[in-house]
């Protein structure tokens, strides 16, 4: 691996002639990046979210998949999180502690849309469309008043 890496800042030279190649990723485009001003220039680009008005819904069941609330909050997306399985209220705390850390750095809001434990993450300047509320109330999450 040391060698790999070598080899790719150029300070050592490949001992095959065989150029290294690696296959095993892939590009993918963001869907906030516009590289073009007209849109329908890169149709064929995969949108990974769309739009960010949708809540995105993560379910967690322990402190280890706390991790994967970062990208989507980081990336301004409003985030439903729902930890109604977790019995321990010591790892709620933990999860909480956490998550309001990301919250905090990333200057987005959080509060609670159902108190047996489901939390509404929101960038900041942005609220929660009504059609959103329902599709949540819908799925049971959204309950505040209960």
């Amino acid at each position: 691996m040391l060698e790999k890496f070598l080899i790719s800042i150029g300070l050592k030279q490949p001992s095959s002639l065989e150029p290294y190649v690696d296959d095993s990723t892939t590009t993918v485009r963001p869907s906030t990046e516009n590289r073009f001003t007209n849109e329908e220039e890169y149709a064929g680009d995969i949108r990974v979210h769309q739009p960010k008005d949708e809540v995105e819904i993560k379910v967690l069941k322990s402190f280890n998949e706390v991790e994967g609330l970062g990208i989507p909050i980081k990336d301004g997306f409003i985030v439903a999180m729902d930890i109604r399985d977790i019995e321990d209220q010591t790892e709620r705390r933990r999860i909480l502690d956490f998550t309001f850390g990301m919250v905090f750095v990333n200057n987005s809001s959080m509060r609670s849309i159902n108190k047996d434990g489901v939390y509404l993450i929101l960038p900041s300047n942005s609220s929660l469309p009504s059609q959103e509320r329902e599709r949540l109330q819908e799925l049971g999450l959204y309950r505040v008043n209960v």
